[in-house]
């Protein structure tokens, strides 16, 4: 009966990481939440070992084998694992400096999905090729933003800082689809961030950019005369990670920022009747 009720106590506290991880995930650099002397967030979940006797388990427990329930991934190939291993693979899938609230939506294999995405041990890793891939995406789109901070320094631009990594983000998405056929992105977005996905993402010239902001740039069309962060744009091009081919399309987006949710739908639609992709596969 020991046995049992302490492999259900190890599955509660698995579960416990899944649903209330993200609540100690360090997502506070600056400390910023420390100066709040009501903050209620929780210091840790299990990382202090006077907590374990709320799931039934004792510190002489830290060193017994326990084997790992369906619904967790943190074992990889290895079916069972000592509790202390248990605790440090979980703080570090669910209590780092990545939040993930999931335990919310209904169905298994979403959850599952995200539990694997995050818990397979070595799964964050990336090769010193992909780390090189990801900083020089990131400098792009830092140095784009302070480049029109101080050039046009008065100008509203609904710029991206603070939130760059959008931009390796999207590409490295955009990546993944072509490689797994993908032919054609559609996208919709707010005005924030807008000006620097045209550049880095879809590759609007930089030409095209700035004479928005300077009446001293002729611009190489008359142009719809709408704000420069309205715009979008449709394009075709090469994607250096697979060589493939593929279409890039950011709609245009009105100030009613609700509107460009229908279009895309249609506009992705619409790719899907022509080139005859019935399965929604490119």
């Amino acid at each position: 009966d020991k046995l049992v009720e302490d492999h259900l106590a190890v599955q509660s506290l698995i579960r416990a990481y899944q649903i209330r991880g993200h609540h100690v995930a360090q997502l506070d650099p600056l400390g910023i939440l420390d100066a709040d002397l009501d903050s209620s967030v929780p210091a840790d979940i299990i990382s202090s070992t006077d907590k374990l006797g709320f799931y039934g388990l004792h510190e002489s427990d830290l060193d017994k084998v326990f084997h790992l329930p369906t619904t967790t991934f943190i074992g990889g190939q290895e079916p069972a694992l000592p509790l202390r291993e248990i605790i440090r693979r979980l703080e570090m899938a669910y209590c780092q400096h990545i939040g993930v609230e999931f335990m919310f939506i209904n169905d298994l294999e979403q959850c599952q999905w995200i539990r694997q995405k995050f818990e397979t041990p070595g799964i964050m890793q990336f090769t010193n090729e992909e780390k090189r891939t990801l900083l020089a995406r990131l400098v792009r789109s830092t140095r784009f933003e302070e480049f029109l901070q101080r050039k046009w320094s008065s100008e509203k631009r609904f710029g991206l800082e603070g939130c760059e990594v959008l931009i390796p983000a999207l590409k490295t998405i955009i990546d993944m689809s072509s490689a797994n056929g993908v032919d054609y992105v559609i996208m919709g977005m707010p005005h924030r961030g807008r000006l620097n996905v045209l550049a880095n993402v879809i590759r609007k010239e930089l030409e095209q950019i700035f004479c928005q902001f300077d009446s001293k740039l002729e611009a190489a069309d008359e142009g719809s005369g709408d704000m420069k962060y309205h715009l979008g744009m449709y394009h075709r091009r090469i994607n250096r990670v697979t060589d493939r081919n593929i279409t890039l399309s950011l709609v245009a987006n009105p100030s009613h920022l609700e509107a460009a949710d229908p279009v895309v739908m249609g506009k992705t639609k619409a790719e899907q009747f022509y080139c005859g992709d019935t399965e929604g596969k490119k």
